[in-house]
């Protein structure tokens, strides 16, 4: 039986770890953080995308439940991304990490086909993410601000989610 963590407890408990750890080497100036900005914000809104389509095209319950998990904390992180971001209107789509034409493949399938498919997507999707997340850390011991902030609590809060795919698949 597969365990998943209660309505708000992986985001809150990965926001309360960041903040109990200390000041992360994280912070961006200019176009860099536009540019982070930008990939995160359209990550956040390709989880919402993609839970939809979990919704109507999953056969295992708990695929549509991870999905949702997946939606609500990236609900969560892009309401306070676009809280802690001097320009919240960054268009998504041109800085994607996201592969479009994977998402419309995983239009065309259904049932069992669609779960695994979209599990190893979202394991793909979470990788790519965090990696992305670890090559734009500047070296040094730079001051926590709230955009910085954002950038460790959500690379906290893919590494869980990941370890949540990975349990399914």
């Amino acid at each position: 039986m597969k365990i998943f963590l209660s309505k708000g407890s992986t985001f809150l408990a990965v926001a309360l770890a960041c903040l109990l750890a200390g000041p992360p080497a994280l912070s961006q100036e200019g176009d860099d953080r536009e540019a982070i900005q930008a990939s995160l914000r359209a990550l956040h809104q390709h989880q919402a995308d993609l839970a939809e389509l979990a919704e109507e095209r999953a056969e295992d319950d708990e695929v549509v439940q991870l999905a949702n998990t997946l939606r609500r904390d990236h609900a969560i992180l892009d309401e306070w991304l676009a809280e802690a971001s001097e320009n919240s209107d960054t268009p998504h789509d041109e800085h994607a990490l996201h592969d479009r034409e994977a998402f419309e493949a995983l239009r065309e399938l259904e049932g069992e086909a669609f779960d695994e498919t979209f599990l190893s997507y979202q394991m793909e999707l979470h990788m790519a993410a965090i990696e992305y997340l670890e090559q734009n850390r500047p070296k040094g011991d730079e001051q926590l601000d709230e955009f910085n902030n954002h950038l460790l609590v959500t690379h906290e809060t893919l590494l869980v989610n990941s370890e949540l795919i990975d349990s399914l698949l």
